[in-house]
């Protein structure tokens, strides 16, 4: 009787065993459906008019945490292009990427782009806010533009703008005045972008780098103000 026990829990034990292994191998069956409608939602919001499907064969990868999806587009012409998605399995489920705007984007003119505009920028903001030091503009466009880039150029997203300011020290306050100056300025333009502006000091002996990142209707305060002391 006692043998019986035993061999029972011993099977039982091992059932459980090879349920978790499974699970954790391939994951878990709710996070996946939940993982599956965030992906849903993010093609629904970024691509309201595609044909799409999301094949059920859902990948898994445990060492990273993140499914893999296949989502087939077809186009007017009933042609199929399938694309690889991945997205979190733990919360917020956050997609990675977006492949389909990344097989579409023309390397060769988004290059060019990026750089007359990082270029108008910088000539833009001088005037207001001479700490600018440099500014690199990430533009992406899907077909080749033959004009130059104007604010009023039209892409996919907006533009990721980088700025660093190297000169005077400023105090986080400071900081926070200058990035809404640069908001100010770059909405004037009417410039549909994400900023990001960099700046390091040196306070009473003590080093210290900060970061704001905004974008254009954000209204900016001292908490968008990143922090960091260089302990070094």
């Amino acid at each position: 009787m006692k043998k019986k026990i035993i061999y029972s829990v011993i099977a039982i034990s091992l059932v459980a065993f090879i349920v978790v292994a499974y699970m954790e191998m391939s994951g878990n069956t709710i996070d996946k459906h939940i993982a599956k409608e965030s992906l849903e939602e993010f093609l629904e919001q970024t691509y309201p008019d595609m044909d799409y499907e999301i094949k059920r064969s859902v990948g898994y990868g445990w060492s990273d945490g993140t499914y893999e999806f296949k989502v087939v587009t077809k186009d007017s012409m009933a042609v199929e292009t399938t694309y690889t998605f991945y997205v979190s399995a733990f919360e917020p489920y956050e997609v990675f990427g977006d492949s389909i705007h990344d097989a579409n984007v023309d390397n060769e003119a988004s290059e060019k782009l990026s750089a007359e505009a990082g270029q108008y920028i910088l000539t833009l903001l001088q005037e207001k806010v001479p700490q600018v030091d440099s500014v690199d503009a990430d533009v992406e466009v899907y077909s080749d533009v033959s004009e130059e880039w104007t604010p009023q150029l039209k892409t996919p997203k907006p533009i990721h703008i980088m700025l660093k300011m190297e000169k005077g020290n400023l105090t986080k306050e400071q900081m926070l005045q200058q990035s809404q100056e640069i908001q100010k300025q770059l909405n004037g333009e009417s410039i549909d972008y994400l900023a990001e502006v960099e700046h390091s000091s040196i306070i009473a002996g003590e080093k210290y780098d900060y970061s704001v990142s905004f974008t254009p209707e954000q209204e900016l305060t001292i908490k968008d103000v990143i922090t960091i002391k260089d302990v070094n």
